[in-house]
Order: structure tokens, then sequence, then C-alpha cells
């Protein structure tokens, strides 16, 4: 499923095919404001796309464009018939290679991913550096708009890469099933900005985020690592894996690092805790484990 680099392509391959027709580059750059308690705002960029950008991009926002805005819980996925047609109104076939690139807010980019392998896009590569170092690099950028004509988007999407609630609560009592927590360590001790209720999933364990990628581009750390921080928290133990944050982004991030080490029982709790902890009976734990 994967390349020899896995999902990340360089941003000297990106360069060079700039103009091949296989290859479809989407924008996704989102801000970031934080909102304790509840979702944070995670803000378009749409207006800086259209200023400059790689040349041939398209744009997408994880929220205004491939979130559910009439979800039960912020941030609900789209519906991956809605994902094909809006890609194919782009312009954009499966028979494409999708290559996204974010800003500095990596789990938006990481979301935006997982967005697109659910709704069953086969080849969706990430530039492994953030858009700002491709202008600082002096590589090319463009305010003129890709004019592709429409075409069919066909594609099969991936439920089980989606979690419910009822499949969390189930996962409490079953030993072969680990719960990933992708928020920071504070977080997962109930400390710091919490969803409604400080805390984390009972029986979860701890992988933050930012603890499996580098932080200045964005791009997953060394396999050797990977394997080591998910072995230290204990991932190994269990036949699969949910992973889940506060609203599902970050719960992405872990989840990039899990599909490209190899994990094949992995799937992601899309309402996490902001759904989960709007649930006075859902229990939650504090404090150290």
């Amino acid at each position: 499923m994967h390349s020899d680099n896995g999902p990340f392509v360089s941003a000297d391959w990106l360069e060079e095919h700039l103009t091949d027709p296989a290859v479809a580059i989407i924008d996704v750059r989102a801000g970031f404001q934080p909102q304790p308690p509840g979702p944070s705002d995670f803000f378009s960029m749409r207006s800086e796309y259209l200023q400059d950008h790689i040349p041939g991009a398209h744009y997408l926002h994880m929220v205004d464009d491939l979130s559910d805005p009439a979800g039960s819980f912020p941030f609900t996925a789209l519906a991956a018939t809605k994902i094909h047609e809006l890609l194919g109104k782009m312009g954009i076939s499966n028979d494409q290679t999708l290559v996204i690139y974010g800003s500095d807010i990596h789990v938006v980019t990481h979301r935006c991913w997982w967005s697109l392998r659910q709704a069953g896009a086969n080849k969706v590569r990430l530039m492994d550096t953030t858009y700002d170092h491709w202008v600082q690099d002096g590589r090319p950028v463009t305010h003129l708009l890709p004019d592709d004509p429409p075409c069919e988007f066909e594609a099969l999407e991936v439920p089980e890469w989606v979690t419910h609630k009822d499949d969390v609560t189930a996962a409490m009592s079953d030993p072969a099933i680990g719960l990933v927590n992708a928020l920071s360590a504070e977080q997962f001790e109930g400390l710091g900005q919490h969803y409604g209720r400080p805390g984390r999933i009972p029986g979860s364990i701890s992988v933050p985020a930012m603890s499996v990628i580098d932080p200045f581009t964005g791009a997953l750390r060394q396999r050797a690592e990977l394997e080591n921080v998910f072995r230290e928290a204990g991932a190994d133990d269990f036949e699969s894996l949910i992973t889940y944050c506060g609203g599902g982004i970050a719960a992405s991030t872990a989840f990039l690092a899990l599909d490209t080490l190899g994990y094949t029982n992995v799937s992601l709790y899309d309402g996490s805790l902001l759904e989960w902890a709007q649930d006075p009976e859902a229990p939650l734990e504090v404090g150290s484990e």
C-alpha cells in the first residue's frame, strides 16, 4: 500500500512532478485557535491560497470541505460519496496520485490524508515539509488557479477505518482492543485543555501525536523511533487499536504512524472526546496510569 518512503514524498519530488498529469496537488493549509473547553477553531486559509500556492494545487479545508456540517459532533467525517463528488468537480480522478501539503498545523494535514484515504482515494501522499518551507527554499508559487475539467472520482470507502461510540464502549472491556490517546501527556492525565470533561477513556494508552512527528516538517519520525514509541506505550499488547483524541484530528496523526508501520487492524474514533464527554454516563479517568 505504501511506497518505499511510506506515504510521504519530498519537496524535490513534487517540484519535479508539477506538470505530471498523473499527479494532483491539494493545498490543505489551515490555521489554529484553541477554544478551551470544546472544539478548537481550525480556520480556513483559502484567502492565503488565493494569493499564492504551489502551481496546479487545488484547495480543501478540513472543516469547510471535508467535515459534515450536519454531523452530530464537530469535525464529523464527510460522507465518502460527497468527497468523491467534490474531487470529481475539481477534475481529480482516483487514477491520479494525490499529494497534499499544509501549514505548520501538522495534525490538520494528517486528518485530511485520513479523510481522503477513508473515502477510498487509492494513492494519497503528503509532502514531507510545509508550504512555508517550500517558499523559503525558493520553489515556484503562483496565484493562478487550476482549471481542470470535471471528471468522475470513483472509489469505495473504507468503513473499517471509522469507529463509533458504541464500539469504544465495547472495547473498554475487551483486552484484545487497545485505545490510543493521541493528546498531550498533560491532557491524558486530565490537565490543561479538555473537551467538556477532563480525562481519558478508561484503559487508554498514551501516544501523543507530537511524539511521532518532526515538529518542524510534520513528517513522521524514523521508523525505528516510531516502533519504539508505540512499543513502550504498550500498543503491541493488543490485536487491534483505536486512536482517538479531542476531535479526531490528532488521532489521525497516530493513525498515520500506525498505518505506515504496517499495523493493519487500526481504526479512528471519529467523535473522540468531543462526543464521549457529552455523555455524563461515559466514564473518564484522570491522573497518571
